[in-house]
């Protein structure tokens, strides 16, 4: 098995939309699309890729402004938090005055899942602070995690939007993302990626 991610930028915010998929099915989950759905669209097609399912890592609206075109256009599931629906469909708290209602083939998550979507072994983490529904999909066959806004490349997600929660944040980042392996690549909701290794030393974190 060959697992395959391509960063597309979408957005004014400029947010990585992930799109992973193995090279060998080519069945693709789209992460975050954060708006753009033509582009991606493109993007899915020029590789040969067919999506089958959309994760969200959280539920602002600069990952989730492309969500209802793609859900249409490919007919496929959402993957989102429990503690993060409530947000979907309140533009007060996604920041983005839109609404999003969950359908019946959408899926609900609850933080601990093993989910295998395209031939590929995905754990669901639960990473709240930045939302109370802020979730981060690791791959242990490839060594990467998909951490939204939880962690940046030597930062962190804000907490100052509603639900943030800066104690649940330092808790997500040191209790469930740095405990990873160290050679974990992690791929952020903005900017560049970093690992695990370099992120314990900057947050002081020592391996028992």
């Amino acid at each position: 098995m060959s697992i395959k991610l391509d960063c597309i930028r979408v957005g004014m915010l400029e947010t990585n939309c992930y799109m992973v998929y193995d090279e060998t099915l080519r069945e693709a989950i789209i992460t975050d699309p954060g708006d753009n759905a033509d582009f991606i669209e493109s993007c899915a097609a020029e590789r040969e890729v067919v999506p089958v399912a959309i994760f969200l890592t959280h539920a602002h609206a600069d990952h989730i402004l492309a969500v209802e075109e793609l859900r249409d256009y490919y007919d496929i599931p959402v993957y989102v938090h429990e503690a993060d629906v409530p947000m979907l469909s309140d533009g007060w708290k996604n920041l983005g005055r839109i609404k999003i209602e969950l359908r019946e083939k959408d899926v609900v998550l609850e933080g601990g899942e093993e989910l295998t979507i395209g031939g590929m072994q995905i754990k669901v983490l639960h990473t709240p602070g930045h939302t109370p529904g802020g979730v981060s999909y690791y791959f242990p066959e490839a060594s990467f995690v998909l951490a939204g806004d939880t962690m940046f490349y030597r930062s962190w997600g804000r907490t100052d939007f509603p639900g943030g929660d800066e104690q649940a944040l330092m808790d997500s980042i040191r209790n469930v993302l740095l405990p990873l392996p160290e050679e974990t690549v992690v791929y952020p909701g903005h900017m560049r990626a970093t690992d695990i290794k370099s992120e314990r030393r900057m947050h002081g974190y020592i391996k028992q």
